[in-house]
Protein backbone atom coordinates (compact mmCIF):
# COMPACT_ATOMS: atom_id res chain seq x y z
CA UNK A 1 0.00 0.00 0.00
CA UNK A 2 1.46 3.15 -0.90
CA UNK A 3 2.02 5.64 2.05
CA UNK A 4 2.56 9.28 2.75
CA UNK A 5 4.86 9.89 5.57
CA UNK A 6 3.41 13.18 6.55
CA UNK A 7 0.40 11.01 7.99
CA UNK A 8 2.56 9.18 10.34
CA UNK A 9 1.84 10.15 13.60
CA UNK A 10 -1.55 10.60 13.42
CA UNK A 11 -3.39 9.18 15.80
CA UNK A 12 -7.18 9.36 17.05
CA UNK A 13 -7.89 11.45 13.54
CA UNK A 14 -10.90 13.15 12.67
CA UNK A 15 -11.63 14.98 8.90
CA UNK A 16 -13.80 18.05 7.97
CA UNK A 17 -14.23 19.52 4.43
CA UNK A 18 -14.06 23.10 3.93
CA UNK A 19 -14.07 25.34 0.42
CA UNK A 20 -12.58 22.21 -1.23
CA UNK A 21 -10.26 21.18 0.96
CA UNK A 22 -9.82 18.68 4.46
CA UNK A 23 -8.35 19.43 7.32
CA UNK A 24 -7.53 16.69 9.53
CA UNK A 25 -7.28 16.67 13.47
CA UNK A 26 -5.80 14.29 15.78
CA UNK A 27 -4.10 13.83 18.94
CA UNK A 28 -0.30 15.88 19.74
CA UNK A 29 1.77 13.05 18.71
CA UNK A 30 4.65 15.06 18.78
CA UNK A 31 5.28 14.15 15.16
CA UNK A 32 5.93 16.59 14.34
CA UNK A 33 6.76 18.49 17.19
CA UNK A 34 3.53 20.74 18.51
CA UNK A 35 2.11 22.11 21.48
CA UNK A 36 -1.55 21.72 20.55
CA UNK A 37 -3.99 19.91 18.27
CA UNK A 38 -1.44 19.56 14.94
CA UNK A 39 -3.75 20.22 11.89
CA UNK A 40 -2.87 18.75 8.23
CA UNK A 41 -4.01 19.98 4.51
CA UNK A 42 -5.30 17.66 1.27
CA UNK A 43 -7.11 18.17 -1.57
CA UNK A 44 -7.52 14.60 -2.21
CA UNK A 45 -7.79 12.70 1.33
CA UNK A 46 -4.69 11.42 0.18
CA UNK A 47 -1.45 13.69 0.00
CA UNK A 48 -1.50 16.14 3.20
CA UNK A 49 0.67 18.36 4.42
CA UNK A 50 0.88 19.68 7.75
CA UNK A 51 0.18 23.17 8.14
CA UNK A 52 0.12 24.26 11.86
CA UNK A 53 -1.51 23.28 15.23
CA UNK A 54 -4.80 25.26 17.20
CA UNK A 55 -4.30 26.35 20.08
CA UNK A 56 -0.56 27.01 21.37
CA UNK A 57 -0.86 24.36 24.30
CA UNK A 58 -2.65 22.94 26.85
CA UNK A 59 -4.63 25.84 27.81
CA UNK A 60 -4.19 27.20 31.82
CA UNK A 61 -7.32 25.91 33.13
CA UNK A 62 -7.09 22.17 31.65
CA UNK A 63 -4.01 22.32 32.71
CA UNK A 64 -4.20 22.84 36.10
CA UNK A 65 -7.30 20.53 36.47
CA UNK A 66 -5.50 17.12 34.70
CA UNK A 67 -1.79 18.46 34.55
CA UNK A 68 -1.65 17.20 30.97
CA UNK A 69 1.42 18.00 28.79
CA UNK A 70 -0.10 17.76 25.27
CA UNK A 71 -4.12 18.03 24.17
CA UNK A 72 -5.38 14.60 23.07
CA UNK A 73 -8.51 13.35 20.12
CA UNK A 74 -9.99 16.60 19.07
CA UNK A 75 -13.26 16.52 17.64
CA UNK A 76 -14.22 19.26 15.19
CA UNK A 77 -17.55 20.63 13.98
CA UNK A 78 -18.66 23.59 11.58
CA UNK A 79 -21.69 25.10 13.62
CA UNK A 80 -23.41 28.73 12.75
CA UNK A 81 -20.57 30.78 11.69
CA UNK A 82 -17.95 28.62 13.59
CA UNK A 83 -15.69 25.86 13.95
CA UNK A 84 -15.73 24.90 17.22
CA UNK A 85 -12.98 22.36 18.03
CA UNK A 86 -13.52 20.14 21.60
CA UNK A 87 -10.01 18.74 22.84
CA UNK A 88 -8.96 16.53 25.71
CA UNK A 89 -6.94 16.85 28.74
CA UNK A 90 -5.60 14.07 30.29
CA UNK A 91 -2.68 11.65 31.82
CA UNK A 92 -2.51 7.59 31.14
CA UNK A 93 -4.39 5.68 33.65
CA UNK A 94 -6.10 8.61 35.33
CA UNK A 95 -9.78 9.84 35.68
CA UNK A 96 -8.82 13.40 36.44
CA UNK A 97 -9.40 14.31 32.89
CA UNK A 98 -11.11 17.46 31.27
CA UNK A 99 -12.77 18.22 27.54
CA UNK A 100 -12.76 21.90 26.80
CA UNK A 101 -14.23 23.92 23.95
CA UNK A 102 -12.26 26.24 21.69
CA UNK A 103 -13.99 28.05 18.96
CA UNK A 104 -12.43 29.62 15.51
CA UNK A 105 -13.98 31.32 12.10
CA UNK A 106 -11.77 29.50 10.18
CA UNK A 107 -11.03 25.47 10.08
CA UNK A 108 -6.85 26.66 10.72
CA UNK A 109 -7.64 29.75 13.78
CA UNK A 110 -6.72 30.95 15.30
CA UNK A 111 -8.68 28.83 18.03
CA UNK A 112 -9.61 31.14 21.24
CA UNK A 113 -10.50 28.64 23.96
CA UNK A 114 -13.76 28.90 25.83
CA UNK A 115 -13.07 27.15 28.43
CA UNK A 116 -14.62 23.51 30.25
CA UNK A 117 -17.20 21.59 28.93
CA UNK A 118 -17.34 18.44 31.45
CA UNK A 119 -14.27 17.18 33.95
CA UNK A 120 -14.06 14.09 35.60
CA UNK A 121 -11.55 12.84 38.94
CA UNK A 122 -12.27 9.91 40.77
CA UNK A 123 -13.49 12.26 43.82
CA UNK A 124 -16.29 13.18 40.85
CA UNK A 125 -17.77 9.64 39.38
CA UNK A 126 -16.47 6.61 38.12
CA UNK A 127 -15.80 7.41 34.56
CA UNK A 128 -13.56 9.39 31.93
CA UNK A 129 -13.48 12.95 30.15
CA UNK A 130 -11.82 11.86 27.24
CA UNK A 131 -12.95 10.93 23.55
CA UNK A 132 -15.44 13.82 22.39
CA UNK A 133 -17.67 13.20 19.95
CA UNK A 134 -20.56 15.55 18.61
CA UNK A 135 -23.61 14.22 17.25
CA UNK A 136 -26.73 15.96 15.67
CA UNK A 137 -29.89 13.63 15.96
CA UNK A 138 -32.61 13.44 13.66
CA UNK A 139 -34.59 16.22 15.18
CA UNK A 140 -31.49 18.91 15.03
CA UNK A 141 -30.43 18.59 18.84
CA UNK A 142 -26.65 17.94 19.47
CA UNK A 143 -24.96 15.79 21.67
CA UNK A 144 -22.07 15.19 23.39
CA UNK A 145 -20.41 11.08 23.90
CA UNK A 146 -17.43 10.55 25.56
CA UNK A 147 -15.50 8.42 27.87
CA UNK A 148 -12.33 6.26 28.28
CA UNK A 149 -12.16 3.33 29.60
CA UNK A 150 -13.23 3.15 33.45
CA UNK A 151 -16.92 3.60 33.83
CA UNK A 152 -17.34 3.11 30.16
CA UNK A 153 -19.09 5.97 26.91
CA UNK A 154 -21.17 8.51 28.16
CA UNK A 155 -23.44 10.53 26.55
CA UNK A 156 -24.96 14.03 27.15
CA UNK A 157 -26.90 16.95 25.72
CA UNK A 158 -25.60 20.56 24.18
CA UNK A 159 -26.97 23.72 24.26
CA UNK A 160 -26.29 24.28 20.37
CA UNK A 161 -26.03 28.39 20.84
CA UNK A 162 -22.90 27.19 23.20
CA UNK A 163 -21.70 23.98 22.60
CA UNK A 164 -22.04 22.85 26.66
CA UNK A 165 -23.84 20.93 28.22
CA UNK A 166 -27.57 21.63 28.87
CA UNK A 167 -28.05 19.86 31.57
CA UNK A 168 -26.13 19.34 34.70
CA UNK A 169 -24.26 16.49 35.82
CA UNK A 170 -22.69 13.95 33.18
CA UNK A 171 -25.26 12.09 31.47
CA UNK A 172 -26.10 8.64 30.60
CA UNK A 173 -24.44 5.47 29.70
CA UNK A 174 -24.36 3.79 26.45
CA UNK A 175 -21.36 1.04 26.59
CA UNK A 176 -19.03 -0.13 29.35
CA UNK A 177 -17.04 -3.14 29.65
CA UNK A 178 -15.98 -5.51 32.65
CA UNK A 179 -12.95 -5.53 34.70
CA UNK A 180 -11.93 -8.95 33.37
CA UNK A 181 -10.98 -7.05 30.01
CA UNK A 182 -9.97 -3.63 32.02
CA UNK A 183 -12.87 -2.29 30.98
CA UNK A 184 -11.35 -1.53 27.58
CA UNK A 185 -13.29 0.71 25.48
CA UNK A 186 -12.96 4.24 24.23
CA UNK A 187 -12.77 6.29 21.22
CA UNK A 188 -16.67 6.51 20.63
CA UNK A 189 -18.05 7.90 17.74
CA UNK A 190 -21.99 7.94 16.51
CA UNK A 191 -22.89 8.17 13.34
CA UNK A 192 -26.95 8.57 12.26
CA UNK A 193 -27.93 6.99 8.80
CA UNK A 194 -31.06 7.94 7.58
CA UNK A 195 -31.78 5.24 5.54
CA UNK A 196 -32.00 2.95 8.36
CA UNK A 197 -33.28 5.48 10.67
CA UNK A 198 -30.54 3.28 13.26
CA UNK A 199 -27.71 5.49 15.33
CA UNK A 200 -24.58 3.75 14.46
CA UNK A 201 -22.24 3.83 17.91
CA UNK A 202 -18.60 2.97 16.82
CA UNK A 203 -15.90 1.87 19.44
CA UNK A 204 -12.59 0.93 20.36
CA UNK A 205 -11.79 -2.44 22.15
CA UNK A 206 -9.03 -3.79 24.12
CA UNK A 207 -5.19 -1.99 24.16
CA UNK A 208 -4.32 1.48 21.86
CA UNK A 209 -0.76 -0.45 21.84
CA UNK A 210 -1.00 -3.95 20.45
CA UNK A 211 -4.94 -5.14 20.31
CA UNK A 212 -7.05 -2.23 18.61
CA UNK A 213 -10.21 -3.19 16.90
CA UNK A 214 -13.31 -1.71 15.80
CA UNK A 215 -16.62 -2.59 17.22
CA UNK A 216 -20.06 -1.56 16.21
CA UNK A 217 -23.40 -1.71 17.73
CA UNK A 218 -26.97 0.59 16.64
CA UNK A 219 -29.72 2.16 18.05
CA UNK A 220 -33.33 3.93 17.63
CA UNK A 221 -32.32 6.23 19.96
CA UNK A 222 -29.21 8.60 20.25
CA UNK A 223 -29.04 7.54 24.13
CA UNK A 224 -29.53 3.62 23.50
CA UNK A 225 -29.78 1.35 24.48
CA UNK A 226 -27.03 0.10 21.63
CA UNK A 227 -27.35 -3.70 20.66
CA UNK A 228 -25.27 -5.05 18.44
CA UNK A 229 -25.71 -7.76 15.23
CA UNK A 230 -26.04 -10.95 17.75
CA UNK A 231 -28.80 -9.04 20.09
CA UNK A 232 -26.25 -8.03 22.86
CA UNK A 233 -26.13 -4.74 24.42
CA UNK A 234 -22.98 -2.73 25.06
CA UNK A 235 -23.14 -2.74 28.45
CA UNK A 236 -23.57 -6.48 28.37
CA UNK A 237 -22.21 -8.21 31.13
CA UNK A 238 -23.49 -11.76 31.26
CA UNK A 239 -21.92 -12.74 27.59
CA UNK A 240 -17.87 -13.26 26.94
CA UNK A 241 -16.51 -9.09 26.73
CA UNK A 242 -15.08 -10.37 23.30
CA UNK A 243 -18.43 -11.43 21.63
CA UNK A 244 -19.93 -7.97 22.29
CA UNK A 245 -20.67 -5.97 19.35
CA UNK A 246 -19.88 -6.29 15.65
CA UNK A 247 -16.13 -6.33 14.80
CA UNK A 248 -15.61 -3.95 11.73
CA UNK A 249 -12.26 -4.07 11.63
CA UNK A 250 -9.03 -5.70 13.56
CA UNK A 251 -5.11 -6.40 13.14
CA UNK A 252 -4.28 -8.12 9.67
CA UNK A 253 -2.02 -8.93 7.48
CA UNK A 254 -2.58 -9.64 3.51
CA UNK A 255 -0.23 -12.49 2.45
CA UNK A 256 3.30 -10.87 1.42
CA UNK A 257 2.32 -7.25 2.24
CA UNK A 258 2.95 -5.04 6.13
CA UNK A 259 0.83 -5.79 8.82
CA UNK A 260 -1.95 -3.72 9.68
CA UNK A 261 -1.82 -3.79 13.82
CA UNK A 262 -4.31 -2.04 15.89
CA UNK A 263 -6.66 -0.02 14.12
CA UNK A 264 -8.69 1.87 16.31
CA UNK A 265 -10.46 5.30 17.21
CA UNK A 266 -12.20 5.87 14.42
CA UNK A 267 -14.55 9.02 13.14
CA UNK A 268 -17.15 8.78 10.67
CA UNK A 269 -16.20 11.24 7.43
CA UNK A 270 -19.15 12.60 5.03
CA UNK A 271 -17.68 13.92 1.87
CA UNK A 272 -19.74 16.47 0.03
CA UNK A 273 -20.64 13.97 -2.35
CA UNK A 274 -21.94 11.63 0.33
CA UNK A 275 -19.37 9.10 0.25
CA UNK A 276 -18.79 7.87 3.78
CA UNK A 277 -15.25 7.56 5.06
CA UNK A 278 -14.21 5.51 8.09
CA UNK A 279 -11.17 7.57 9.36
CA UNK A 280 -8.58 5.97 12.02
CA UNK A 281 -5.15 4.81 13.03
CA UNK A 282 -3.02 1.50 13.00
CA UNK A 283 0.36 0.78 13.75
CA UNK A 284 3.15 -1.47 12.54
CA UNK A 285 4.66 -2.74 15.20
CA UNK A 286 3.57 -3.19 18.78
CA UNK A 287 4.39 -0.52 21.43
CA UNK A 288 5.87 1.91 19.41
CA UNK A 289 5.32 5.19 17.57
CA UNK A 290 5.00 3.24 14.36
CA UNK A 291 1.35 4.31 13.82
CA UNK A 292 -0.39 6.34 10.61
CA UNK A 293 -3.43 7.89 8.95
CA UNK A 294 -6.11 5.15 7.71
CA UNK A 295 -8.79 6.50 5.38
CA UNK A 296 -11.14 4.03 3.76
CA UNK A 297 -14.59 3.68 2.03
CA UNK A 298 -17.59 3.10 4.48
CA UNK A 299 -20.63 1.18 2.63
CA UNK A 300 -24.15 -0.25 3.78
CA UNK A 301 -24.84 -3.65 3.52
CA UNK A 302 -28.94 -4.73 2.61
CA UNK A 303 -28.73 -5.89 6.34
CA UNK A 304 -28.39 -2.80 7.59
CA UNK A 305 -24.92 -3.08 9.04
CA UNK A 306 -21.71 -0.70 8.08
CA UNK A 307 -18.48 -2.35 6.56
CA UNK A 308 -15.26 -0.92 5.38
CA UNK A 309 -12.93 -1.35 2.88
CA UNK A 310 -9.78 -3.53 2.89
CA UNK A 311 -7.51 -1.23 1.42
CA UNK A 312 -6.99 2.54 2.25
CA UNK A 313 -8.70 5.03 -0.18
CA UNK A 314 -6.10 6.42 -3.09
CA UNK A 315 -8.44 7.59 -5.37
CA UNK A 316 -12.55 6.98 -6.71
CA UNK A 317 -12.59 4.29 -9.30
CA UNK A 318 -15.49 3.54 -11.63
CA UNK A 319 -18.16 1.53 -10.53
CA UNK A 320 -20.16 -1.46 -12.61
CA UNK A 321 -21.50 -4.72 -11.89
CA UNK A 322 -18.99 -7.03 -10.85
CA UNK A 323 -19.48 -10.65 -10.23
CA UNK A 324 -17.76 -12.90 -7.06
CA UNK A 325 -16.43 -15.83 -9.29
CA UNK A 326 -12.18 -16.27 -8.81
CA UNK A 327 -9.48 -16.27 -6.48
CA UNK A 328 -9.68 -14.00 -3.12
CA UNK A 329 -7.08 -13.74 -0.35
CA UNK A 330 -9.69 -13.89 2.42
CA UNK A 331 -9.53 -11.97 5.83
CA UNK A 332 -12.45 -13.14 8.32
CA UNK A 333 -12.55 -11.39 11.42
CA UNK A 334 -13.74 -13.12 14.84
CA UNK A 335 -14.83 -12.52 18.47
CA UNK A 336 -10.69 -12.36 19.58
CA UNK A 337 -8.06 -9.14 19.47
CA UNK A 338 -5.44 -11.36 17.71
CA UNK A 339 -3.75 -10.73 14.26
CA UNK A 340 -5.76 -12.29 11.27
CA UNK A 341 -4.01 -13.55 8.16
CA UNK A 342 -5.48 -13.86 4.84
CA UNK A 343 -6.07 -17.38 3.12
CA UNK A 344 -6.58 -18.01 -0.66
CA UNK A 345 -10.03 -19.12 -1.36
CA UNK A 346 -11.73 -20.05 -4.89
CA UNK A 347 -15.52 -19.09 -5.17
CA UNK A 348 -17.32 -20.17 -7.55
CA UNK A 349 -20.44 -19.66 -9.35
CA UNK A 350 -22.45 -22.03 -8.10
CA UNK A 351 -21.37 -20.96 -4.31
CA UNK A 352 -23.66 -17.41 -4.10
CA UNK A 353 -26.17 -16.00 -4.93
CA UNK A 354 -26.76 -12.26 -5.82
CA UNK A 355 -29.00 -10.74 -3.29
CA UNK A 356 -28.56 -6.83 -3.56
CA UNK A 357 -26.56 -4.12 -5.79
CA UNK A 358 -23.13 -5.43 -6.21
CA UNK A 359 -23.91 -7.89 -2.90
CA UNK A 360 -24.36 -11.59 -2.65
CA UNK A 361 -24.97 -14.24 -0.37
CA UNK A 362 -21.44 -16.70 -0.17
CA UNK A 363 -21.21 -19.58 2.63
CA UNK A 364 -24.04 -17.77 4.69
CA UNK A 365 -22.04 -14.54 4.66
CA UNK A 366 -23.35 -11.82 3.25
CA UNK A 367 -20.52 -9.17 1.22
CA UNK A 368 -20.52 -6.79 -0.68
CA UNK A 369 -17.50 -6.12 -3.90
CA UNK A 370 -16.70 -3.05 -5.86
CA UNK A 371 -13.62 -1.74 -7.17
CA UNK A 372 -10.90 0.27 -5.43
CA UNK A 373 -7.19 1.69 -6.05
CA UNK A 374 -4.65 -0.45 -4.69
CA UNK A 375 -0.80 1.07 -5.16
CA UNK A 376 -2.51 2.85 -8.43
CA UNK A 377 -4.06 -0.43 -10.01
CA UNK A 378 -7.81 -0.99 -9.75
CA UNK A 379 -8.42 -3.93 -7.87
CA UNK A 380 -11.81 -5.31 -6.89
CA UNK A 381 -12.58 -5.88 -3.45
CA UNK A 382 -14.92 -7.13 -1.05
CA UNK A 383 -15.86 -6.37 2.52
CA UNK A 384 -19.00 -8.37 4.38
CA UNK A 385 -20.47 -9.99 7.50
CA UNK A 386 -20.01 -13.59 8.31
CA UNK A 387 -22.23 -15.83 9.63
CA UNK A 388 -21.26 -15.24 13.31
CA UNK A 389 -21.61 -11.53 12.89
CA UNK A 390 -18.53 -10.58 12.57
CA UNK A 391 -16.97 -8.84 9.58
CA UNK A 392 -14.91 -9.86 6.24
CA UNK A 393 -12.60 -8.53 4.15
CA UNK A 394 -10.92 -9.48 0.79
CA UNK A 395 -9.24 -8.59 -1.76
CA UNK A 396 -9.38 -10.33 -5.69
CA UNK A 397 -6.33 -11.88 -7.13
Amino acid sequence: MQENQLTFGVHDPTIIEHDGRYFLYSTDTRQPETSGVPIRMSRDLVDWAFIGQALPGVPKEAKEWSNALGLWAPEIIHYGDEYRMYYSTSTFGSTKSYIGLATAKTPIGPFKDQGLVVKTSSELCHHNAIDANVVTDKEGSQWLLYGSFFGGLYILPLDKKTGKPSETGFGRRVAMRPQSVDTAIEGGFIYYNPDTDYYYLFCSYDSLNDTYNIRVARSRHIDGPYIDCKGYAMDDFTHHPDEIGMKVLGSYQFSGEKVVLAPGHNSIFKRSDNQLFMVHHARRKAFSDEFFLNVRKLTWLSNGWPVVSPCLYEEDCEQKSLELAGDWKVIRFDKYSHLQESTTETIKKNDYQKTDDNEFKWQGNLVKTWLEMVDGNTEQVLSGMTTEGYGIIARKI
